[in-house]
């Protein structure tokens, strides 16, 4: 028997990520051996402001490396789990700096590995290294999770969007609407206007969550256990890629637990995000971790 454990940073991820992945994947390896998908556990988000190269690792994130360690080392009720993957939303304010939240996690996790291992031997240190490379991963998903409804019609359907979205690329990673209703186009101006000194970088028309919020219309409030969960637990990620360029940073995620399953990515192959997995040539024993 194999467990599979998500630290993750949203509401709805801890509600229904691990239920969504496990339709995908199921509940044996390639192997045969059973696999438990545990209940996520939910820590703040670590990309909810805008990083940026010169500082040390925020709290939440370093929160993050410490919590991978625990669930690798210790686990629930004492039982290290056989797969952690810690997952964070992109988020608008870090939209095209993936690279940098990877280095984020990288150096909060080296600090958090010296810090637990300065006082044992090498020998000690180089089994744990070895556990982490092996088990151990941190994804991302792009701008958040609700993109990915985007790309399944029968997602939006079931959260009770009526309405064919209006976008200007196929990649819902890539999201960016360009509906011309005079009303959602009021609705981004005033928050660009509101955001443009403080975070200049920001365009509501990019955030997937306050356009379902405008698509469910003026009397419905867009409710991630009502709304979210039964669309995120169903959300059939096959069809969510229309191109084989599609989707790279999911992709990334799906790559690494179709590698620990023993099973072709269930998504197809394709392009995916340099920063979150290793090219084929890369030496995976000089990883920090299984994707790292």
């Amino acid at each position: 028997m194999a467990t599979i454990k998500l630290i993750v940073t949203g509401d709805l991820e801890e509600l229904a990520l691990h239920e969504s992945l496990r339709r995908v994947f199921g509940d044996s390896r390639h192997d045969g051996k059973e696999v438990i998908w545990d209940p996520p556990r939910k820590l703040h988000s670590a990309t909810s402001r805008r990083l940026t190269t010169s500082e040390r690792p925020p709290r939440p994130m370093r929160d993050l490396a410490k919590a991978m360690l625990s669930e690798v080392e210790i686990g629930k009720r004492g039982t290290p789990a056989d797969l952690v993957i810690v997952v964070d939303d992109v988020e608008l304010d870090n939209v095209d700096q993936e690279a940098v939240i990877v280095r984020h996690f990288q150096t909060a996790l080296q600090e958090a590995l010296t810090s637990h291992l300065k006082d044992h031997s090498l020998q000690v240190q180089e089994r744990y290294r070895l556990r982490l490379r092996e088990r151990c991963s941190f994804h991302l998903l792009r701008p958040m999770v609700e993109s990915y409804f985007f790309g399944d019609g029968a997602a939006l359907r079931s959260i009770g969007v009526q309405s064919t979205p209006m976008l200007r690329h196929p990649d819902v990673e890539q999201f960016d609407v360009i509906d011309p209703d005079p009303d959602w186009l009021e609705e981004c101006r005033e928050s660009n206007e509101r955001q443009k000194v403080s975070r200049p970088w920001w365009r509501h028309e990019c955030h997937p969550k306050h356009y379902l919020e405008y698509l469910l219309g003026p009397n419905v409030i867009y409710d991630e256990k009502i709304h979210g969960e039964p669309a995120l637990q169903s959300l059939a990620w096959k069809q969510v890629p229309k191109a084989n360029t599609d989707c790279p940073i999911a992709r990334c995620l799906f790559e690494d637990l179709a590698d620990w399953f023993g099973v072709p990515n269930p998504i197809g192959k394709g392009t995916m995000q340099q920063c979150l997995y290793p090219l084929p040539s890369i030496d995976r024993s000089k990883l920090l971790l299984r994707n790292l």
